[in-house]
């Protein structure tokens, strides 16, 4: 039944395994939006902190604009849903509000894998609802780590040799803003 708790479902077994693939599922749909989710964070950073237009995109690059207003221009498809990007310009932004924009994507990722973990062990969902929450939950996370994570991502059209990860980007800075005030 659909509708049943969640508790009455073993899902380490027969019973369980279209539930488990159906978070699977899950995951994969939902990783354009953890994305989405993820940018959102850099955007409002960099709407507060910087001046001039911004740019959200998440996945490949289009030519078609899902909005396009006075500053923030969005972009959106679910085609490398995984992928995302902020632009926006620097110009008499310092370094701690390059470090705030950079973090801020990561900790929406993770206030929203909190959010969902929250909702999964705190309240008695239904099913589908848990399953829905559990796939939620782990494409934010991944969001999170992947970010997080000083790394070089996977290559792309726009970062032929791939793209710094949040962390990446902030160590860096810091590295350098160090390295300045030796000098």
């Amino acid at each position: 039944m659909l509708t049943t708790l969640s508790s009455s479902i073993d899902y380490i077994s027969i019973e369980g395994l279209p539930w488990i693939l159906a978070a699977w599922v899950g995951l994969v749909a939902f990783r354009p939006f953890a994305t989405l989710v993820h940018e959102s964070g850099h955007l409002w950073t960099a709407f507060l902190l910087c001046k001039g237009p911004l740019t959200l995109r998440v996945g490949r690059k289009t030519d078609r604009c899902l909005f396009d207003g006075n500053r923030i221009r969005f972009e959106f498809s679910l085609r490398n849903g995984i992928q995302g990007q902020t632009e926006y310009s620097e110009v008499g932004l310092g370094v701690l509000g390059k470090v705030l924009i950079l973090s801020a994507g990561p900790l929406f990722s993770l206030a929203m894998s909190c959010l969902a973990g929250w909702l999964i062990l705190r309240h008695s969902l239904a099913t589908w609802s848990e399953v829905c929450s559990v796939s939620w939950f782990c494409a934010n996370f991944l969001a999170f780590l992947r970010a997080s994570i000083p790394t070089t991502l996977r290559p792309n059209a726009d970062f032929p040799e791939g793209a710094p990860s949040d962390g990446l980007q902030i160590l860096r800075l810091l590295k350098r803003e160090g390295e300045k005030s030796r000098n």
